[in-house]
């Protein structure tokens, strides 16, 4: 927990083993936005495949085409959704969501924003 910002205090309903269950479910959310968007705007790309690229505390999720990108990071002991700071680190200022929310404004096609 960090005790400087009480927004990225950690969800106390939810558990690592529950994050571990939906994270799936969350990918498969993610790939399907990007299969909609490819579809109805570059038809002729192919489109990126979604992934868990590892990680204890932050759970990397990245996307691959013709190169490799973080997509966001979500944090393992409550499912919350961090922005990418760098490649192996999350920004730590808010979470943007959580893997649990069906509706995700923060999630776009592109990345976290």
């Amino acid at each position: 927990m960090n005790d400087q910002d009480p927004r990225m205090t950690i969800d106390e309903n939810r558990c690592p083993a529950m994050v571990q269950e939906e994270l799936p479910n969350f990918v498969a959310r993610l790939q399907t936005m990007l299969d909609e968007h490819y579809a109805e705007r570059f038809t002729t790309l192919r489109v990126p495949e979604v992934f868990v690229a590892g990680g204890r505390k932050y759970i990397k999720i990245a996307k691959r085409d013709n190169q490799t990108s973080v997509w966001c990071f979500v944090r393992a002991a409550d499912g919350a959704i961090l922005k990418a700071a760098t490649w192996k680190a999350p920004a730590l200022n808010y979470p943007r969501g959580s893997i649990f929310d069906q509706e995700i404004a923060a999630l776009t096609p592109y990345g976290c924003c």
